[in-house]
């Protein structure tokens, strides 16, 4: 079988597309760039250079596939220009969907985020929930926004399922959608000694394996038109920190940095980036979704789809484990 995927030479991109390769399918991946490594030297992996906002792009990489895996997006946290967000997440998921319905394509997943739901405020988030929140960034403004065109394709007739991974963290590339392995990386080389407010707040982290299954599983057994959180273990930063401290037996001291402290960091990051051209660490508007709880249910994906959760202590170990042996990280 042949399959389209964008966003190939991401964080879950790769371990999908290494997945459907064990698979034996033939995958189309469409990359702004040439990639090097292994995994786009197989000889059933055919590169089709060019961008979703290039409906021309999309078109040529979708021709004779059979499926499609949506999982490019600008997901930075920054942007000088913020209407990329939507240049990008929207529109160019409207190209991808019109390319899939144009080459017949029988099925797309598409990869949205568990931040379009909003805030759980006291029972965990499921794929019925109502958002009362406003959008905290034009990421999930604009992901909210893809996933309402996701609904008019599915009304004229492309079968379309959407994934909402959450808090994703494990081994693969180290770019920004894995900063929770970045993360677990600092602190355990001792270059991370943060608490965001008092560590009371609640989110929900997810083990790669499992969002990639969920992407196999949703391709598989998905009902097109409907939304699957692919969640996790709900967690608050505090757990989260000494679960960590517990598995790497490393035990530093960790601040609790208030709030209101950590906006006035992400104010000067946000000068910087203006006056300097820097990438800012964070943002003001990243950082108030610390002040929520967002915890959620996965039990859709799993009745539905079979979807499985990875402890959190046992994803960490294996984290850690892909740290030291694949990175050769010391500790």
């Amino acid at each position: 079988m042949k399959i389209l995927i964008t966003g190939a030479t991401g964080y879950i991109g790769q371990r999908v597309m290494a997945r459907l390769l064990n698979q034996g399918h033939e995958i189309h991946a469409l990359c702004r760039r040439k990639p090097e490594g292994e995994l786009f030297n197989n000889p059933r992996v055919r590169v089709f250079e060019g961008d979703i906002t290039s409906f021309e792009s999309v078109k040529e990489a979708a021709s004779n596939c059979d499926q499609t895996y949506h999982l490019a997006a600008y997901a930075r946290i920054w942007a000088k220009q913020p209407k990329i967000y939507f240049e990008v997440n929207v529109n160019g998921t409207m190209n991808v969907l019109e390319a899939a319905l144009q080459a017949g394509v029988k099925k797309v997943v598409f990869t949205s985020t568990g931040s379009t739901y909003g805030t759980s405020d006291g029972q965990p988030i499921s794929e019925t929930r109502i958002r009362l929140t406003d959008f905290f960034n034009e990421y999930e403004s604009s992901k909210f926004m893809a996933e309402e065109k996701v609904q008019g394709y599915v009304r004229r007739g492309l079968p379309v399922v959407t994934v909402n991974p959450v808090r994703v963290y494990g081994p693969g590339v180290l770019s920004e959608s894995n900063a929770l392995s970045h993360l677990i990386k600092a602190y355990i080389t001792g270059n991370w000694h943060i608490i965001p407010g008092n560590g009371n707040n609640i989110g929900s982290y997810t083990y790669i394996d499992n969002v990639v299954e969920g992407h196999i599983l949703a391709m598989e057994r998905g009902v097109s038109g409907e939304r699957y959180i692919l969640g996790g273990v709900n967690a608050d930063f505090n757990t989260f920190f000494s679960t960590l401290q517990k598995v790497s037996d490393r035990y530093f001291y960790m601040f609790r940095v208030p709030m209101p402290l950590m906006l006035v960091y992400g104010w000067k990051e946000e000068i910087f980036a203006r006056w300097f051209g820097s990438e800012p660490q964070i943002t003001r508007k990243w950082i108030r979704k610390y002040y929520y709880d967002t915890a959620c249910s996965s039990d859709k994906a799993v009745a539905s789809l079979g979807y499985s959760i990875t402890p959190l202590e046992e994803g960490i170990q294996r984290t850690l484990t892909w740290l030291r042996e694949d990175l050769n990280i010391d500790y």
